[in-house]
């Protein structure tokens, strides 16, 4: 548990995510990765020296909506740890093909627009070390790099800035530490689309290599660190 508490916020500060006086914007599926990350950025809020104020938002997708219940249960979690949660429903335009990518792409934009609306100074996201891997294999397979998520980004010429405090932390780390603060999942990645995802697709290979080469993930892993020029 302290591993990883550590580990988030040395990856604030090595990194230089968080400024005084920053608004942040914590993104929301329901999803565990997003639910620690919020404990911890509340945390790390009440510890820390620098005034920083948080404030989540949760995206409701008409096809694929959580439900009430849900986004009740996500409603009491975000109240007991005093951050203020924001649902915004918005809905997929029926003649478009819909699928995974268009969900994410649709889910971003509104925070996006959120963001920008509310004078936000940075947006975070709970990607954490296996969604490094898997997004650095994706582009191997597909672009021939190993290009990956990083720790701050800069998007629309600098007006949006994503942050990912939990980039250096693998997931089995996030699960260890939510069991051990009794954190449950209310929104289980078990839509139709994402189980049919190119990412799911990726996530199973890496898997299967992993079996006959245990080594395979770690190398794969130093391998994105070198090519992205980093050190976690």
């Amino acid at each position: 548990m302290p591993t990883l508490i550590r580990s988030f916020s040395n990856h604030i500060y090595h990194n230089d995510l968080i400024q005084n006086n920053d608004k942040i914007l914590l993104a929301v599926s329901g999803g565990i990765d997003s639910l620690v990350m919020a404990h911890l950025f509340d945390h790390y809020q009440k510890k820390s020296s620098q005034n920083i104020k948080l404030q989540a938002a949760h995206i409701d997708i008409q096809q694929v909506s959580i439900g009430s219940k849900k986004i009740n249960q996500l409603l009491k979690f975000f109240e007991t740890l005093g951050i203020d949660l924001q649902t915004i429903s918005a809905g997929m335009d029926p003649e478009r093909k819909y699928n995974c990518y268009s969900c994410s792409k649709e889910r971003r934009k509104q925070l996006f627009t959120y963001y920008d609306e509310n004078d936000f100074s940075a947006i975070a996201f709970g990607h954490h070390r296996d969604d490094l891997i898997e997004t650095g294999f994706m582009n191997l397979i597909n672009h021939g790099t190993l290009e990956t998520l990083k720790s701050v980004d800069f998007m629309f010429d600098g007006v949006i800035k994503v942050i990912r405090p939990l980039l250096a932390a693998p997931k089995k780390n996030i699960q260890y530490y939510a069991k051990q603060k009794q954190i449950k999942v209310i929104n289980k990645n078990d839509c139709q689309y994402g189980l049919n995802s190119k990412r799911s697709e990726v996530r199973q290979y890496i898997r299967q290599i992993s079996q006959d080469n245990k080594a395979f993930k770690k190398n794969l892993y130093n391998a994105i660190l070198e090519y992205n020029d980093r050190d976690y």
